[in-house]
């Protein structure tokens, strides 16, 4: 059910390539923030270089046995073309793998929040059937009213926007709520909701006291895991960092030639 509240000024998604923006219109102006994933971006996934890596080997490994035809020695062709066209098929692999996630994650988002509006979709495909199901059933073992699905936010004394996934309410509290379909829940997704937070109180002017990432898995079985922030105030603090630092790195730093 939707909550009766209006913002406080209007907040729009404009994409520009892959990057995110959120365009703030107020008082007959509009202005123009980043997105709270692009700061976050300056934080290291040390498990991202083992994991492309060993996709790209795979890939590899998969098509030198696929070329011995079964057998466990064989007499093969291997010319520069061949081996240069199968590298360069490694190379792309760890970006096709992450672009068909996004594109897992960004349906299966579609679908929960059409589910959220109380439009329950006829079919649901095969690719997000487990993310779907895993939040049907999370929700019902919640105990938590969805009262709104994504809504765009910005913070206006911090200069960002984001999109958060959906908003909860509690025992009488709003709590912000965060869609992951990702292997694991990291410590740098507490940093985006606390953010979205803070912009979703100055948006509309309401307190958020909790925030809640909850994971749909991606595959059979069906399973879902959830996290609740220890301290809202003490994330935000390490979202603000982490903005701070990307901004600074972002700045000249070497005399010009």
């Amino acid at each position: 059910m939707q909550i009766s509240i209006n913002p406080l000024y209007k907040v729009e998604l404009a994409v520009e390539g892959k990057a995110h923006f959120y365009d703030v219109a107020l008082d007959g102006s509009t202005v123009r923030y980043p997105g709270v994933t692009g700061y976050l971006g300056i934080i290291s996934k040390p498990a991202l270089v083992p994991w492309a890596k060993k996709e790209a080997l795979a890939l590899v490994e998969a098509a030198m046995i696929k070329r011995l035809d079964g057998g466990e020695s064989a007499n093969i062709l291997l010319n520069k073309s061949w081996i240069q066209d199968l590298l360069q098929d490694a190379r792309k692999r760890p970006d096709q793998l992450k672009n068909e996630a996004a594109n897992l994650r960004t349906q299966a988002h579609a679908f929960i929040d059409l589910i959220i509006h109380g439009k329950e979709p006829q079919e649901v495909p095969d690719l997000i059937q487990a993310p779907v199901q895993a939040f049907r059933d999370w929700w019902k073992s919640s105990g938590i009213e969805l009262v709104l699905g994504d809504t765009k936010v910005a913070s206006r004394q911090y200069g960002y926007g984001g999109s958060l996934d959906a908003l909860g309410r509690r025992n009488g509290c709003l709590i912000i709520l965060d869609w992951k379909t990702s292997s694991g829940i990291y410590a740098e997704y507490a940093l985006q909701v606390a953010a979205y937070a803070q912009a979703f109180r100055e948006t509309y002017g309401q307190e958020c006291e909790e925030a809640i990432i909850v994971r749909f898995g991606k595959k059979l079985p069906i399973e879902f895991e959830k996290k609740e922030l220890a301290d809202l105030s003490l994330s935000f603090q390490a979202f603000i960092a982490a903005k701070n630092l990307k901004e600074a790195l972002d700045k000249p730093h070497f005399m010009p030639f």
